[in-house]
């Protein structure tokens, strides 16, 4: 199923082209179970993407099937005064946490419709993302319910570093949050 699958990186351009399809994937993969969902969060995460779209650090990387998308993965370089690292119940060390311009990448979202999970499409679109990227290290975050997604993380090199939580007006209200560095790269 994978090879009738193509794959192609881009910013912002690609972003336009496809933006409503790209939406529409979002709300197919996360409006479902195991994630928790509020109707909201369609507005809100279209919001977003057109606003990251802006950011020169953007990155997106699009799975297509007879062009229509099935599948992406999106992110930016954290800047320096990024809260990626506030909100934990627990302080985390201090060298985990400074952040510097170009350290760290933030993979914000990665959605592959259900039928295409399972064949190494999402691996690829994880790998296809970071292949480019000069920041010494990547983070995501994942809902806690979301086991099999963070088992996907894990088996790509993935070290989840602690949950943050909880988070005001933030559907979920906790995140699991997680680190790859380029000496564990995908």
């Amino acid at each position: 199923m994978t090879t009738d699958a193509t794959i192609q990186s881009g910013t912002r351009p690609l972003a336009e082209q496809h933006f409503t399809a790209l939406c529409g994937v979002h709300d197919t993969v996360f409006a479902q179970p195991p994630f928790a969902w509020v109707p909201r969060m369609s507005d809100e995460h279209a919001d977003y993407l057109r606003r990251l779209m802006h950011d020169p650090t953007f990155a997106l990387v699009v799975a297509e099937h007879r062009d229509d998308p099935i599948g992406y993965a999106v992110g930016h370089r954290l800047p320096p005064d990024h809260g990626w690292w506030n909100d934990f119940p627990d302080p985390l060390p201090e060298e985990l946490t400074a952040e510097w311009e170009g350290r760290t990448f933030a993979l914000i979202s990665l959605a592959l419709l259900p039928p295409w999970r399972g064949h190494g499409l999402g691996s690829r679109l994880v790998r296809q993302l970071l292949a480019d990227r000069t920041e010494e290290r990547a983070v995501l975050s994942v809902q806690p319910t979301a086991a099999a997604t963070q088992a996907f993380y894990r088996h790509l090199g993935w070290q989840k570093i602690g949950r943050k939580g909880p988070l005001p007006n933030v559907v979920p209200s906790h995140w699991d949050i997680y680190l790859l560095t380029r000496s564990h790269a995908v």
